[in-house]
């Protein structure tokens, strides 16, 4: 009896460990592809995603909504899609990274070649 309770009790922190690491500031990580995204960082309502060196030459494109997957809102250049790439300069230690997303909306999705590959959810409105 003590052996299945230390195993539920280890079963338990692993996946409390593992649900705590999908957090990253005010996101969650619904998604992450992570032969191309290693990692990402929030400040405020900044997002900066690291890719995979292989990546860096890519086009990605980031969609916003307040809805799952749907309601996709405008950026202030009227697309439903903003291109962003990687940065490729040593400054500010941000090489690999795209170039800053500053957004409020709930939803955050990055797609490169037609396929989605970070898909982020806000826990809390600002």
């Amino acid at each position: 009896m003590k052996r299945w309770f230390l195993v539920i009790a280890v079963l338990f922190c692993l996946v409390s460990v593992h649900a705590a690491a999908q957090q990253y500031g005010d996101f969650s990580a619904l998604y992450m592809d992570r032969n191309v995204v290693e990692d990402f960082f929030v400040q405020g309502n900044d997002i900066y995603v690291k890719v995979d060196k292989a990546y860096w030459q890519e086009n990605f494109t980031v969609k916003i909504s307040n809805e799952h997957m749907a309601g996709y809102r405008t950026w202030l250049s009227g697309d439903e899609e903003m291109p962003v790439k990687a940065y490729r300069s040593q400054m500010h230690n941000r090489q690999g990274y795209t170039y800053r997303v500053n957004t409020t909306a709930r939803y955050v999705e990055y797609w490169t070649n037609g396929k989605l590959v970070l898909h982020l959810e806000r826990a809390s409105q600002p």
